[in-house]
């Protein structure tokens, strides 16, 4: 309750101490955060941020770890001397050396590992798919967009990457989403996408996750149709014409089902296109991503063969 928040969060500034009172909360308990904030009055807003990125506590860490070594007594520090000079003859650059007994203070002497923004998962990285058309960016889409592009890099021996997709956000104030790749694959997506005009789709990696207080903040969290609301998690994309959902409510999406061009819910009959989308091709698309047929072999020409993969 408020009160007890603010008995607890008054601690920081106990006996003329100055600090920051920090309130963690999931999406679920942003309500949470309005009803304290009204309750208080007096125009008091909290400071809104999401988590640090690996990037961003190492960092903290470095400067943690500036700040203690510059505290070390004069009387300590003589028993390193030895050793740093030692460290200083088999070392071109100075800085390499201080920057690794920094990182040796902070416990960091291991490889950095990407972790997700959204669950926190080792081996993960966080990704941004917006439209530059100015159309709203859903679960689906993300999906949709990244298995067919998945596939179209098949084509390619360098940039050739999985669509699995793991958590899924989709931000319902500024109409894009945020979702888990693997590391490796997310860097192969966001560059083989760069040749290619996914009806306007983008795909950026993001080091902070930010919490906008747009209209839906601190609101229910309602489902959107079938694919249940704008929090969970995709699963493998689809393979061969089919795909595996884990996280949709109801049935798991399946590849080879017609998508339409008015609504944001997959329809249960057979929709076939004449046309196939390219590379450099964007005809008859509709939404955050492809629609209809595609043929990846990069010529952007129309095409009435029946050959090739439907959706």
């Amino acid at each position: 309750d408020v009160d007890t928040y603010v008995h607890r969060s008054g601690r920081t500034g106990r006996a003329g101490n100055k600090g920051v009172s920090v309130l963690m909360f999931s999406p679920q308990q942003a309500r949470d955060i309005v009803r304290i904030e009204r309750d208080l009055g007096h125009g008091f807003k909290f400071d809104l941020t999401g988590p640090p990125s690996t990037e961003s506590a190492l960092r903290a860490a470095a400067k943690t770890s500036s700040i203690a070594s510059s505290l070390v007594p004069d009387e300590t520090a003589k028993f390193f001397k030895e050793a740093a000079a030692e460290l200083l003859e088999e070392c071109d650059s100075p800085e390499d050396v201080v920057a690794r007994c920094l990182a040796a203070i902070s416990r960091r002497s291991s490889d950095v590992q990407s972790r997700s923004l959204l669950t926190g998962e080792l081996g993960f990285a966080t990704v941004e798919m917006t439209n530059s058309l100015g159309r709203n960016v859903g679960p689906g889409d993300v999906m949709y967009t990244v298995s067919k592009l998945s596939r179209m890099s098949r084509q390619t021996d360098d940039l050739s990457f999985d669509s699995d997709v793991g958590k899924i956000k989709a931000n319902a104030d500024n109409g894009s989403a945020v979702f888990d790749m693997g590391v490796e694959d997310a860097k192969k997506l966001i560059e083989f996408s760069k040749d290619v005009d996914a009806g306007g789709a983008e795909f950026k990696l993001i080091q902070e996750l930010e919490i906008e207080r747009g209209r839906h903040f601190g609101k229910p969290i309602r489902t959107n149709g079938r694919f249940g609301g704008n929090n969970f998690r995709g699963g493998r994309g689809q393979q061969g014409g089919r795909g595996r959902g884990r996280g949709y409510q109801g049935r798991g999406y399946q590849g080879g089902r017609g998508y339409s061009q008015n609504s944001r819910n997959y329809h249960g009959q057979n929709h076939r296109s004449d046309h196939e989308y390219r590379r450099g091709d964007n005809r008859n698309s509709s939404g955050g991503g492809y629609r209809g047929r595609y043929d990846s072999n990069g010529s952007g020409r129309q095409s009435r063969d029946n050959s090739g993969d439907s959706w």
